[in-house]
């Protein structure tokens, strides 16, 4: 997608408060919501994706599961909101010799 892009300081692949942030993510959406809110704390607007299973409602970038992004930053950067929710969040990344690994940020939940 940004193979052939070029690429400097920060490439905005989701910007919430854009006219159309989900543009070119994919939704899947059962038993739960994708929408745009504002934030009491941040006073914009901001993505929420909220439902029952992180299985069942999530976003998928590229929308395409056989094309790639064609990143080439060195950093990703997120903003991400603590609502003490189950949450997880994955990327894959493809080296330049084609190995490909995946990174998992997952919160954990704790039951007294």
């Amino acid at each position: 997608m940004f193979k052939n892009t070029f690429q400097s300081g920060f490439l905005s692949i989701l910007y919430s408060i854009g006219s159309k942030p989900l543009q070119i993510w994919d939704k899947k959406v059962r038993n739960g919501h994708i929408k745009r809110i504002t934030d009491n704390d941040i006073h914009s607007l901001v993505l929420e994706v909220e439902g029952a299973n992180v299985s069942t409602t999530y976003i998928t970038c590229p929308a395409d599961p056989k094309k790639t992004l064609g990143i080439k930053l060195s950093f990703l950067v997120m903003i991400i909101k603590n609502l003490k929710k189950y949450f997880t969040f994955e990327v894959q990344v493809r080296h330049a010799c084609r190995y490909r690994r995946l990174g998992d940020l997952v919160s954990e939940q704790t039951h007294a």
